[in-house]
């Protein structure tokens, strides 16, 4: 326990540090060496990790030498223009998310958040569980689209500051208020027997997530 608690007071201000720079680059919107590598050097080391960690670590090093060459050639562009780096990372995410959640609402598909019902009550789920589960599915859909678009319009805008801010204080603000409001409605339109509690779904939304990576080259 004593070990956990360090790692998070060592993270806590790496991480603030990490965000404060990461601000401080970004606002100028000026072509900047600092700017691309605090944009750029967190990608390379999870790239390298998740390499030294693939099944057939030599595979996955070349493939992250090769990355690291092409890096190389198009540093110009990067160091001009990295706060794309950002923008790029932020709509990624939830365009990602949007086509997980929104794809599971296709025709002879089960929705996403009925998955993570399920992997909580079992598999005989009652019917107003699966009209809640696939409304809430439909929720998050939009909602990712939503944030997506908003993160489009404001970097085009070209307002790198307050782009900034929605795409790293208030983007996590709103899906935790997102999900904190749909765990209220939950409690009010479901009865407490069917009830999913608010640690069992973020330990369901983990579990799916681990399911679905992509297997190790």
């Amino acid at each position: 326990m004593t070990g956990h608690i360090l790692r998070f007071l060592l993270l806590v201000p790496l991480a603030g540090g990490y965000l404060l720079l990461a601000y401080l680059t970004t606002a100028t919107a000026e072509p900047s060496t600092l700017g691309a590598l605090v944009a750029i050097l967190p990608l390379i080391c999870v790239a390298l990790l998740m390499a030294w960690r693939a099944h057939h670590r030599h595979i996955g090093l070349g493939i992250w030498a090769a990355a690291m060459l092409a890096l190389l050639v198009a540093w110009p562009i990067i160091e001009s223009r990295f706060a794309w780096v950002y923008f790029i990372q932020h709509v990624g995410i939830f365009l990602l998310l949007a086509i997980a959640f929104g794809r599971t609402l296709a025709g002879g598909e089960e929705p996403m958040v009925t998955r993570f019902a399920r992997m909580v009550h079992g598999t005989g789920l009652a019917p107003v569980m699966l009209r809640y589960t696939r409304a809430v599915t439909l929720l998050w859909t939009v909602f990712f689209i939503a944030m997506a678009t908003t993160s489009t319009l404001l970097f085009g805008l070209g307002d790198l500051t307050h782009w900034w801010l929605f795409a790293n204080l208030l983007s996590p603000l709103l899906v935790a208020a997102t999900f904190a409001g749909e765990f209220a409605v939950r409690r009010l339109v479901l009865p407490p027997g069917v009830r999913t509690s608010l640690i069992d779904s973020i330990r369901a939304s983990i579990d799916v997530a681990r399911q679905s990576r992509p297997p190790a080259l």
